[in-house]
């Protein structure tokens, strides 16, 4: 049966908590587990703890189910309950989109965690990346400028437009090496899912480069 609700990553030994909200827990756990099995979890942090700790001093459960709606309120809640965005209690990364600023923008931040938790089936994160999301907040001038001279570029190729080029690949490994951009900032721009982004940076896609 399908679970949708927040769960914790427990490390028994140290008692840290890494805090996540899911339309399918159990699928997320496999993507987390073969993500850290593999030394290329998102997560630095974890990854670092799992490594030194072993697979044994973690435990994965269910904090609570709720409705897909309900995932970022409550996920904001098990986060401070723990206190697991501080790093000597947990292994969550502070989160702005986590901070809510009145109505409004509780709607945008709940539409766009909704297409996210969506991952590959939601046509806006698709993996020919087609478009790029429109939703959530407007990008920077800097952004524009990247996407409009990408855009030539793509115009100007024999690639399939709907593909990344080489350019932009390039590109997403330095902006995430240099810590300038994050991977869901990444997704956001070039309009494809995180998934894709990690595998890109991880040289899962495009290894001839």
């Amino acid at each position: 049966m399908i679970k949708t609700g927040i769960y914790k990553i427990k490390n028994l030994v140290t008692n840290k908590i890494y805090v996540g909200s899911s339309t399918n827990i159990k699928k997320r756990w496999r993507d987390h587990k073969w993500h850290l099995k593999k030394g290329i979890h998102h997560n630095s942090h974890l990854q670092s703890s799992w490594n030194k700790y072993g697979s044994n001093n973690f435990i994965f459960s269910i904090e609570i189910e709720c409705e897909v709606d309900e995932l970022l309120n409550e996920e904001k809640k098990i986060v401070l309950k723990y206190k697991s965005n501080d790093r000597n209690f947990g292994y969550n990364k502070i989160n702005p989109k986590t901070i809510f600023i009145g109505r409004k923008s509780k709607e945008i931040i709940n539409k766009e965690h909704s297409l996210r938790m969506k991952g590959d089936n939601n046509p806006m994160f698709g993996k020919t990346g087609e478009e790029h999301p429109k939703y959530g907040y407007n990008l920077s001038k800097e952004e524009k400028k990247i996407l409009s001279e990408l855009a030539k570029n793509r115009k100007g190729s024999n690639s399939n437009a709907s593909k990344l080029i080489e350019k932009e690949v390039l590109k997403i490994r330095e902006d995430y090496k240099n810590k300038l951009r994050t991977q869901q900032k990444l997704s956001e721009i070039y309009g494809v899912s995180q998934n894709m982004i990690s595998q890109i940076i991880n040289r899962k896609h495009w290894t001839h480069i």
